[in-house]
């Protein structure tokens, strides 16, 4: 790993905003239009007007006008920002402690591995709002593996030292701390803890991708950095995964505008690499699944049936199934779906999948049960939630999962901390 570089991070006033719950979102790509129209609602310089805004030029007018009223406030001293969140998940009360930096898009001995395919759509619609605003409102949520602990120790010390800079409680009850690491020698000492390791992307690889294109831009349109923070770093936030509070959650698929399906008939194709064993019960369905991590259970028609589908013996050989998809990939619940039945046996490909025309994707399996018995899907699938040792593997052989694969709970809030970037236009290449 190379060197993260301290900042001096854009928050929200503590004098002009007497709530932080008024003004922070969840991530952008989490929020649905009826979340959009709340968080609208609740504050008029809430981060949704930059983040989730139609027109990208209102968004640079919002920013601007808010940091020119001292609504938004620059920090005097670079620092490292601890990043606490603490929340409940299965019955048990949980923690978990990170920290925000920069990383230097430059660096080629940062070796930042993502585990995700990319869409188009998203990757433009980012790219079209940093070109106006010149800023990054969200984290990218960052892996790296320290059996050691050795940054955990150094944060755990600093935070217990002194009162949060910030404090607020999201809407699902998640409570969220942050502080601010200014001295120069604990910053050094997270930087050699960290220095031979390598980072690995959670969440937000559109939001990678596109701070990786508009910084080529830059430089091929002859911009140069006036500070630390510009356009060759990017917002993260970095998580030790071999410390507590790291919950992967299933993102489920439910499945629509199907022509001519035949349920009957789609349940014999199948039988070609996966044993088909129907249960009697939504309950049966989801203890059958945990009790497999290759299991993938399966919801036919309106009254549903339920089916258990697990790779057969002729999976395990036939060189027709996952073609293409190397170990430690085949062995994803995410692959085995998309690539051993969605492609083949559904003609639901990549073409398909970037249309967003015949999948959704559910978090609570029980919303996509009602959207079949609603009729509004043909059939769903659940799946059980890729591990944490699995992104590991499959960043470090450079492999790549489908699209929402990982669903990291709790999600880190949007507008906690910003960057603003300066630039020198000043040697800008005349075409």
């Amino acid at each position: 790993m190379g060197q993260l570089i301290p900042f001096r991070a854009l928050r929200y006033s503590s004098t002009r905003i007497q709530s932080l719950a008024d003004v922070v979102t969840q991530p952008y790509d989490k929020i649905t239009p009826d979340m959009r129209n709340r968080y609208l609602a609740r504050h008029p310089f809430n981060i949704v007007r930059v983040i989730k805004n139609p027109d990208y030029q209102d968004a640079r007018s919002n920013l601007k006008r808010w940091i020119d009223a001292g609504v938004l406030e620059r920090d005097q001293v670079p620092a490292f920002y601890p990043y606490e969140q603490v929340f409940e998940f299965e019955g048990n009360r949980e923690r978990r402690l990170g920290f925000i930096s920069l990383v230097s898009l430059r660096d080629s001995s940062l070796a930042i591995k993502g585990h995700e395919n990319i869409l188009k759509e998203p990757l433009e619609d980012r790219l079209k709002l940093i070109r106006e605003t010149e800023s990054y409102e969200g984290l990218i949520f960052t892996l790296y593996s320290d059996p050691e602990l050795g940054v955990d120790r150094i944060l755990g010390q600093q935070t217990s030292a002194c009162p949060p800079l910030a404090s607020v409680d999201d809407e699902y009850g998640v409570s969220h701390r942050l502080w601010a690491i200014t001295d120069p020698a604990v910053q050094q000492a997270i930087n050699q803890s960290l220095a031979n390791l390598s980072i690995y992307i959670a969440d937000g690889h559109h939001r990678f991708q596109t701070s990786v294109l508009f910084c080529r831009e830059c430089e091929e349109k002859g911009w140069r950095p006036a500070a630390a923070e510009s356009f060759d770093k990017r917002l993260i936030a970095l998580f030790n995964m071999r410390a507590p509070g790291l919950r992967i959650l299933p993102t489920h698929r439910g499945i629509r505008n199907l022509s001519g399906f035949d349920p009957r008939g789609f349940l014999s194709t199948v039988a070609q690499f996966f044993d088909t064993t129907a249960v009697d019960s939504w309950t049966a369905l989801k203890q059958a699944l945990a009790a497999g991590s290759r299991h993938i259970g399966l919801i036919l028609g309106d009254p549903p049936q339920f089916v258990v589908l697990r790779p057969n013996q002729a999976a395990l050989t036939a060189t027709e199934f996952l073609p293409g998809v190397e170990s430690p990939a085949r062995e994803l619940n995410v692959n085995l779906l998309h690539e051993g039945i969605l492609k083949p046996y559904l003609g639901i490909g990549p073409g398909e999948l970037a249309s967003q025309k015949y999948v959704d994707y559910f978090r609570d399996p029980d919303e996509l049960l009602a959207g079949i018995r609603a009729s509004r899907y043909q059939l769903g699938f659940i799946l059980n939630p890729t591990t944490l040792d699995q992104v590991r593997e499959v960043s470090e052989k450079g492999e790549k999962m489908p699209q929402k694969s990982t669903d990291f709970y709790p999600k880190l809030l949007t507008g906690l901390v910003i960057m603003k970037m300066e630039i020198d236009k000043s040697g800008a290449v005349v075409r």
